[in-house]
């Protein structure tokens, strides 16, 4: 959980090790970027960093007494808000300003990190708006959110905002590789459908991600020889699974990505276990007729994202690959 521990960030890390060096850390901090891609854990490692005794740099050592207790969750003067239930409420900062009375129980600095704040309800925000507007000494407040417009102006405009970034696919697969007992073609397959996230990577369920995956991209591979029942069928399947929906599309991008990269640079293919069959296709398809189908999948998924019919948006898009 230290600093050297985070995978994906190093910007974000950079930014918060000069500030450490600079004793410059703002007194309140809003991580914001997708979930699973390290925002809570950078979190914690910068309530470690600022609690150590003994510091590698601007990290802290993972080690003493101090860094143990942090891991353990048993800090007096970490204390961690994420949602009860579906929201952050009233009750939850009532009970964080009683600590707030009294000075940090060691001899660092208390940190408060509130995780999934765009789940503070209205009560919630406007009493962190206090807090934020007159923060007690030796504290510093970590907010996590998905974007700085999930939350109130006012509570965004006081914090530091550091925006983290999806983690590349590379870095997502080798970390996928290096904790179990995957192969590197699957572990990039779910690096693709995890979008950035290193978390959703690895909650994954791998066997039904991968099956899952095989079907779609054997399906999509044969649109062309397909007949139109046979796209609207193929056009309510995804439609009818609404949770994959959105990663469906996702994954139909990255092959026709492939289609097109292996013209020009085949060594960068993402789906190498169908390299055959995107051989197959870049082959049979000029560059023009690539972009267009690349094309045809983006506006589907806009179309999608401005709540038009999912299904009128699917079937369209079939017919135009077709």
């Amino acid at each position: 959980m230290t600093f050297e521990s985070i995978i994906g960030q190093e910007r974000a890390i950079r930014l918060l090790s000069r500030m450490l060096h600079n004793d410059r850390l703002a007194h309140a901090l809003l991580f914001t970027g997708i979930d699973g891609i390290g925002r809570q854990t950078t979190a914690k490692a910068l309530a470690m960093a600022l609690n150590c005794p003994n510091p590698v740099g601007e990290s802290a050592c993972g080690m003493c007494g101090s860094c143990q207790k942090v891991i353990s969750g048993n800090h007096p003067d970490i204390i961690i808000i994420k949602p009860s239930g579906a929201f952050i409420k009233i009750d939850q900062v009532r009970s964080l300003r009683k600590h707030l009375r009294f000075a940090p129980l060691e001899r660092g600095r208390r940190v408060i990190i509130i995780n999934d704040a765009q789940t503070m309800n209205a009560e919630a925000s406007n009493a962190i708006l206090k807090i934020l507007e007159e923060p007690p000494n030796d504290t510093h407040i970590i907010l996590t959110a998905s974007q700085t417009t999930d939350l109130l102006p006012t509570i965004a405009s006081r914090c530091q905002n550091i925006n983290f970034r999806p983690i590349p696919i590379a870095k997502i697969a080798d970390a996928i590789v290096a904790k179990g007992n995957l192969d590197q073609d699957t572990a990039v397959a779910l690096a693709i459908l995890a979008k950035g996230s290193l978390g959703k990577a690895l909650s994954a369920d791998a066997n039904n991600w991968m099956a899952w995956r095989k079907e779609l991209l054997e399906r999509v591979g044969s649109i062309s020889t397909k007949s139109t029942q046979e796209l609207f069928v193929f056009s309510e399947a995804l439609v009818r699974d609404k949770a994959k929906l959105e990663d469906a599309l996702d994954l139909m991008t990255t092959w026709f990505r492939d289609v097109l990269m292996c013209k020009f640079e085949p060594e960068r293919i993402l789906n190498g276990d169908f390299m055959e069959n995107i051989q197959g296709a870049s082959q049979a398809l000029s560059v023009d007729e690539i972009l267009k189908k690349m094309e045809t999948v983006f506006a589907a998924q806009s179309a999608i994202a401005r709540h038009a019919n999912p299904r009128l948006a699917v079937d369209v898009m079939m017919l135009r690959l077709r």
